[in-house]
């Protein structure tokens, strides 16, 4: 094993810990409903990255999401809120191939400090809290 992979290797769980811990102690905060976030940029950190979500009053809306290195920001084409507030459903176009089309699904667990996002799997993220509605058009 390389000095920097092993380096890598034993460094990598340390870089969980803050959220970890954040996580464990409860200091994030619960999550409102989604008819609350219309407007605003919600601030998620899942399994699947970082991603900053808005809502547009019009139905669309912006998506960004950073996975390591890489930001991409991309189109709500339609989004709904269930009746109750805890379960929304929206369109987008894929991140990956062109002209494809993505369903989805968040769910706000309850009694939790998370959301479940389903895709074309299941995901979970913390949600950190709001930022201004220009903060969806950027991963920083």
């Amino acid at each position: 094993m390389s000095g920097i992979t092993r380096r890598g290797a034993l460094t990598a769980p340390l870089l969980l810990l803050p959220a970890a811990r954040a996580s464990a102690v409860g200091l994030y905060p619960e999550v409102p409903p989604f008819t609350t976030w219309v407007g605003r940029t919600a601030l998620l950190n899942g399994d699947g990255g970082a991603a900053r979500i808005l809502l547009g009053r019009d139905g669309g809306g912006r998506l960004s999401i950073k996975l390591f290195l890489f930001c991409r920001t991309l189109p709500i084409n339609h989004w709904e809120i269930a009746a109750d507030g805890m379960t929304l459903t929206y369109t987008r176009p894929s991140a990956v191939v062109t002209g494809r089309i993505i369903a989805g699904q968040a769910r706000i667990l309850p009694g939790a400090r998370e959301v479940a996002w389903i895709e074309a799997a299941a995901h979970t993220a913390q949600f950190e809290g709001f930022a201004d509605p220009v903060a969806a058009e950027r991963c920083s």
